[in-house]
């Protein structure tokens, strides 16, 4: 029976380090899941914003067509006086904001990509601890082995 402690212990230490190594993996392979999640919210955001420019555009053109019906039905030229700042207006409005969204969807965006690749690094850097952990608690199995024998 004593002859089975070296093997026990040898076992134990190897199962320790096997363990670790295999949390190390699955800690690195969070961060990289987080990230590539992130990048996915940065592009949804991305595409939000192009279909929100495209409802934008086509309500102004809308407003537009409406602005002008109304002002030849009333007898006044396209171009004449009101209706023209009425449109002028419009459009100005419609540009800020477009300009408006268009750099917060960048922020949005870049704030989700960076947040992605902080999980990465934090489960790299996780990994490495639970590694150094793992080995850390082997080398202390070992060398109360050590002391025992």
């Amino acid at each position: 029976m004593a002859a089975a402690a070296p093997a026990l212990m040898a076992g134990g230490m190897a199962m320790n380090i096997g363990t670790a190594y295999q949390q190390s993996t699955l800690e690195k392979s969070a961060g990289r899941i987080q990230a590539r999640e992130a990048e996915i919210v940065a592009k949804q955001e991305e595409l939000g914003a192009i279909q929100r420019e495209a409802d934008r555009k086509f309500r102004l053109s809308e407003a537009l067509s409406t602005q002008i019906a109304s002002s030849g039905a009333g007898g006044v030229a396209a171009f004449e006086g009101s209706p023209l700042t009425v449109i002028e207006a419009s459009i100005k409005e419609e540009a800020t904001a477009s300009e408006r969204d268009e750099y917060m969807t960048k922020l949005s965006a870049m704030s989700a990509r960076a947040k992605g690749q902080m999980a990465k690094r934090m489960g790299k850097i996780r990994g490495g601890m639970t590694l150094m952990s793992g080995l850390g608690q082997a080398g202390v199995s070992g060398a109360t082995y050590a002391n025992i024998k």
